[in-house]
């Protein structure tokens, strides 16, 4: 595989992963609407259906935007810009760091949700909320774990080139 086409599977991986958090989004406010009709859960059905839109209003403009930062990194790469694999190597390092950050970050609070719900009562608004919450948390930790398995490959295959 030529450097090239390293960059390219990279960057298809990553654009990916934005259209699967879009898609979850999606699937967040068609589950958010069903708990709505046909459910007594309605705090968990509104933070469901907000929390998709938002998802939706987030992910899919940068999917959808997203080759014009693929053409970009790819007319540089071949304008033959010596510092452009150092610089990668930079931001991948970076990305990886973040995601390492987030999926903490996002655990603490999963933890911290789950000890608070503990305390509430089961058909509280908070607990619906949570819930909601929790379940968008967890979601956010898988998409992130792939981003972090992608980007890793990535970096390897930077540093061997």
């Amino acid at each position: 595989m030529n450097k090239l086409d390293i960059i390219l599977a990279y960057l298809s991986s990553e654009k990916s992963l934005f259209l699967s958090a879009g898609i979850i989004g999606s699937v967040s406010l068609v589950a958010g609407l069903l708990f709505l009709m046909f459910s007594n859960h309605k705090s968990f059905a509104i933070t469901m259906i907000v929390l998709g839109i938002l998802e939706m209003a987030v992910m899919f403009p940068t999917y959808i935007k997203y080759q014009q930062k693929i053409d970009t990194k790819i007319a540089t790469y071949e304008s033959g810009i010596p510092a452009f694999t150092k610089a990668e190597i930079i931001n991948t390092e970076k990305a990886l760091k973040s995601f390492f950050r987030l999926k903490l970050t996002y655990g603490i609070l999963i933890v911290l949700l789950i000890l608070t719900m503990s305390f509430l009562n089961s058909k509280s608004v908070l607990f619906g909320v949570f819930t909601a919450l929790i379940l968008h948390l967890s979601f956010a930790i898988t998409i992130d774990n792939f981003g972090e398995k992608y980007t890793n490959k990535y970096l390897i295959e930077l540093l061997k080139n």
